[in-house]
Order: structure tokens, then C-alpha cells, then sequence
């Protein structure tokens, strides 16, 4: 997770390791026989559908559950709005599945949205959610009606190192004692809201995350850089940022993205949306109304 934990350690550590560009067989996986089997059911995600019209599909962050998007899905009409919560395997109590989970996420996601027979849908990341979010748009861009992204990049830092790194950030949560985990969970978590009271309602659930299933997302994480595949991304993109050290990072590495706008929420830290509710919706609302259904 770069997203502040991480980033707090590969300052002590140093810069991320060199990072893996995804492979010609990162396809859409929109063909084969079954593909619109209205009965598939993905192995590395969960979901919670709510409401009826656009579909709207939500993508949280590392160890959190789908719930983290609640309060945004209580913002949208119900009567015009369809929300697909997902909650990611191996977090926040869920089954775990095989690694790399970002990666399966991604080539499920185009599945489901296949089988479902959703039309051009908005997908709303949020951290890793969010790289998820810019995979699956550059890898189905046909597929795809819009892209939120809730402060993520599509790679973890700008630069590059050694091996180590990856595996010292993955074994932090990977041996994490049974003792350790829930103030470690504390700990990083409280430190990427403004106010720790709006991340306390999810600690627990982040808790009963497996250990490993977070220490290998981070290491896919830290080790997989989408820079050279985002120009292919045809739908509209609205990042938005926390008020952070990082904005101008994420500006350069999203400028290949044809249709982009970026916006950063004052005061506002890593889960922009917990901390100031009121300007992520009005973005969100606004994106919406600027590129309705088709």
C-alpha cells in the first residue's frame, strides 16, 4: 500500500523496487464461450448490489471492507443509481484466494461485468481500488463509461530499486503477530484520515484481514507499474487527491490519459472520502451528471 503506511516505510526503507510491466496477456478477457454466463461467480471478490439504473461499481482499498463506501452509496439515488460494492478476497474476514490478487481482481472484474450485462459502467477505486480502477480501464476500455480514481496512481512511486524493498514491505504484514496485527492496524490506519473516529467504525473488519493476502497485495503492489498502459484508457478519468506530498507525482503519471481531470480535496487526507464527505460527493455527482448513461 503506498497509501500512506507504505509510504511512511519505503521512506525508511528507501524507494520501491523495480517495477514489472503487465504482460501481452493482460487481455479483456471478454472472449470464450462462458463469458456471459449470468451465473459467474468470482473467486476474488465479493459483492453487494444495491438499487436499480447505472451501474456504479466500487473498489476499496487494502484490508477494507466494501462498507467503506456505505455513506457514498446512501449519497446516490437509488432509483437511478445501481452500486456493485465489492469487497476484495482475503480482506477484512473474506476467503482468501491465490496471488496476485490485483491482477485476478482485474480479469474478474471484466468477467462480471460481462456476465451482468452492465452497461458501460462507472468504476470508483479507492487506493488500491483505485490501480485496480485504472487497469481494467486501460485493459477493456471499450468496456468502461468513466473512472474515479480516490488518490492512487498507477504505480506506487516514481522511481525504482532493489528487490528488498517489496519483500521487507510484504513480510511487515505477512509475520505480523497475532498481538501485533490490530495495533498495526490502528496505527497505519488512523494516520490516513484527519479525524481517526471515521476509519474506527472499519478497524475490526480490517483486522480480520489474512495476514498474507495483505503482505502479497502490497508486494504486487510496489512491484507492478501500469504507466505504460494507461494512454489506452478511452473513457473520461476523474482522480481525486488527498491534500498530501504526492499531487504532483500522480499528475505527471496520469497525464497519458487522454480524457483526465484531477482534483484535490483540502485538508483531506489519504481516505478522501471519510474525511470531508460533502466535496468527494459533490465530485462525484458532478462526474456523473458530465457524462451520463449512453
Amino acid at each position: 500500500m503506498r497509501w500512506l503506511l507504505v509510504a511512511t516505510m519505503l521512506l525508511a526503507c528507501g524507494a520501491p523496487p523495480p517495477a514489472h510491466h503487465a504482460e501481452a496477456s493482460d487481455d479483456d478477457d471478454s472472449s470464450g464461450p462462458f463469458v456471459d454466463n449470468a451465473n459467474y461467480k468470482p473467486r476474488s471478490f465479493s459483492v453487494h448490489v444495491t438499487g436499480e439504473g447505472r451501474p456504479v461499481i466500487f473498489i476499496p482499498g487494502l484490508g477494507c471492507p466494501g462498507s467503506v463506501w456505505d455513506d457514498t452509496v446512501a449519497h446516490l439515488d437509488a432509483d437511478k443509481i445501481e452500486s456493485h460494492v465489492l469487497t476484495l478476497a482475503g480482506f477484512a474476514g473474506k476467503k482468501p484466494t491465490k496471488p496476485p490478487l490485483a491482477a485476478t481482481v482485474r480479469k474478474e472484474l471484466v468477467r462480471y461485468i460481462h456476465s451482468r450485462r452492465l452497461d458501460h459502467p462507472i468504476i470508483v477505486g479507492h487506493s488500491m481500488g483505485g490501480f485496480i480502477a485504472y487497469w481494467v480501464a486501460a485493459t477493456a476500455p471499450d468496456l468502461i463509461g468513466g473512472v474515479i480514481v480516490v488518490d492512487a496512481g498507477p504505480a506506487l512511486a516514481a522511481d525504482a530499486s532493489d528487490q528488498e524493498t517489496a519483500f521487507s514491505l510484504r513480510n511487515a504484514w505477512a509475520q505480523a503477530g497475532d498481538d501485533e496485527l490490530p495495533e498495526q492496524v490502528r496505527i497505519a490506519y488512523s494516520s490516513m484520515v484527519s479525524n481517526p473516529k471515521e476509519i474506527e467504525p472499519y478497524l475490526e473488519a480490517i483486522t480480520k484481514s489474512d495476514r498474507q493476502t495483505m503482505g502479497d497485495a502490497i508486494y504486487e503492489l510496489v512491484t507492478t507499474d501500469l504507466r505504460d498502459k494507461i494512454a489506452s484508457i478511452s473513457a473520461p478519468l476523474l482522480l481525486v487527491l488527498a491534500d498530501g506530498g504526492y499531487q504532483q507525482m500522480y499528475r505527471t503519471m496520469v497525464k497519458p490519459i487522454p480524457h483526465h481531470e484531477v482534483v484535490v480535496i483540502a485538508k483531506s487526507k489519504h481516505f478522501v472520502m471519510l474525511d470531508d464527505p460533502r466535496a468527494f460527493y459533490a465530485q462525484l455527482d458532478q462526474f456523473l451528471d458530465a457524462h451520463p448513461a449512453e
